[in-house]
């Protein structure tokens, strides 16, 4: 059997496979062409060739190794980031030898590259009084000051991924008692999320402030051209005021404080607050409990609370359609 051009093959796994028959999210697919992309454009300087004459068999598995060693080296990927662009050159290579029975040799050594263990850094959140002083510096007055103020607001109380609440649109929420929020999470997975009678109420007046519908289908949070607020722009606003609470809170400063970092605080307060491990997963949408689990390994008050309890000497407490090229076409998705 003749082996189609890599093209086709693209064509297939992209129009094909993952939209129809796998019905994978467009954050998915986005996710996967971004590490097909880099792999092409890798294999190609490594072959000496433009990426439009590769073939299959040039992706071989110690092409994809070097490729991985690339990420880390060159590129300074993490280790998770390299995780993730192996599994999507993975499930490339997966559907490869379900189609073409005769590449089982080229697929099998991809397939079997295993994925690097990587360090699991302690979970970050903020305590009540890190959230209250970050979101106090909000001037609410500003132009966009409202619409930072409800994003971080909203963020935390439904404990969402920031993808989650950039693609909410008014007709998502239901804001008479009791209030909740459609959210979409991953794997096109939906649940009802309770709002906060305050949030509920910071949505609505949002609304009217801006002349916008209940049943409103535009996104709900917009940058300053009305389009849809993306996440780089929404990383840019928790920045903002990350550093101006900085310099009248030091602890804010710490790095590694992202969007992500607001739904470990809801989830870390929820489990705080007694409410038990079981709900604070259906809360934050989680497939299983091994997700859910590191909140309760990541809380040092709880810790330090079972400690004092016990007997024994007391710790002292401690202070607080294809075009002409394949990376066109990719782009094109």
């Amino acid at each position: 059997m003749k082996v189609p051009p890599l093209a086709t093959l693209l064509s297939a796994f992209f129009l094909r496979y993952l939209a129809v028959e796998r019905g994978v999210s467009p954050h998915t697919s986005t996710s996967y062409r971004d590490a097909i992309k880099l792999l092409l454009r890798f294999s190609a300087t490594w072959c000496k060739r433009s990426v439009d004459q590769l073939v299959i068999e040039d992706l071989n598995a110690p092409v994809v190794l070097e490729f991985l060693s690339h990420l880390e080296t060159s590129r300074t990927n993490t280790v998770r980031t390299r995780n993730a662009r192996l599994a999507a050159v993975q499930t490339f290579f997966r559907y490869i030898a379900g189609q073409q029975p005769s590449l089982a040799a080229l697929c099998s050594p991809v397939l079997a590259i295993p994925a690097k263990k990587a360090l699991h850094p302690v979970l970050g959140y903020l305590s009540e009084q890190e959230l209250g002083h970050l979101l106090a510096q909000v001037d609410r007055t500003a132009r966009h000051g409202e619409r930072d103020y409800v994003l971080l607001s909203v963020l935390y109380d439904t404990g969402g991924r920031i993808q989650e609440l950039l693609d909410l649109k008014p007709c998502d929420f239901h804001l008479d008692a009791p209030p909740f929020v459609r959210l979409r999470g991953k794997g096109r997975r939906e649940r009802l999320c309770p709002l906060l009678p305050q949030s509920a109420q910071l949505v609505r007046k949002f609304l009217a402030t801006n002349g916008r519908r209940i049943d409103d289908q535009e996104p709900l949070f917009q940058n300053g051209r009305g389009m849809r607020l993306g996440r780089h722009g929404a990383r840019y606003i928790l920045l903002k005021y990350l550093r101006q609470a900085a310099s009248s809170m030091p602890s804010l400063g710490r790095p590694a404080i992202s969007p992500h970092t607001l739904r470990h605080t809801k989830g870390m307060h929820l489990l705080q607050s007694g409410v038990p491990l079981v709900m604070v997963k259906d809360f934050l949408g989680h497939v299983d409990m091994k997700s859910t689990d590191v909140y309760v390994q990541a809380d040092l008050d709880m810790k330090r609370k079972a400690l004092e309890s016990a007997t024994g000497p007391q710790p002292t407490q401690p202070a607080d359609a294809l075009p002409s090229g394949l990376i066109e076409w990719l782009e094109s998705l």
